[in-house]
């Protein structure tokens, strides 16, 4: 005996096949799409203006020790990429002369509630290098952790805040 299959069911058990396909492709789809997402997407924002202070708690320069450099930087968020410029405005709460700022351009990444970040600061002297590591600190939405720099190898804790008003 032979089953023999009537050209409506051939056609049936087609759509059937191709439909099933195509919802699976669908459906692999939607899911690689959120994936991708999630990969670009971080809930905390970072764009706008960050008052910076970074202290400085070991050196190869002793004079340097504890001092506190503060800045002013406008960091821009795409997706987990962070980028930003800014100026080096102050030590130990003092403002710097104008001819005295520098200038510092920053690049890095966030990574769940990680910031990591490299800086180059173009000094009045010399430019140099370092780097950012901070924690979005959930409560306050601040920035805490510490900073490394080539200029005398410096290196200690670095908080930074949203600019308030006037700041």
């Amino acid at each position: 005996m032979s089953i023999q299959e009537s050209p409506e069911s051939a056609k049936k058990l087609w759509k059937s096949i191709v439909g099933s396909t195509v919802t699976g492709l669908a459906v692999i789809g939607g899911f690689l799409g959120i994936h991708s997402f999630m990969q670009n997407y971080s809930r905390y924002n970072l764009s706008g203006k960050w008052i910076v202070t970074n202290t400085i708690q070991s050196t190869s320069f002793h004079p340097y020790q504890g001092l506190k450099l503060g800045y002013t930087v406008f960091l821009t968020q795409h997706g987990t990429d962070i980028t930003g410029t800014g100026e080096k405005e102050s030590e130990n709460g003092r403002d710097l002369p104008a001819g005295a700022h520098s200038h510092i351009n920053i690049t890095g990444s966030i990574n769940g509630k990680k910031i990591t970040a490299t800086f180059v600061e173009e000094g009045t002297e010399r430019k140099t290098e370092g780097t950012f590591d901070w924690t979005c600190e959930s409560k306050t939405s601040a920035l805490a952790g510490t900073f490394t720099s080539t200029a005398a190898d410096a290196a200690g804790p670095s908080v930074a805040h949203r600019a308030r008003p006037g700041e």
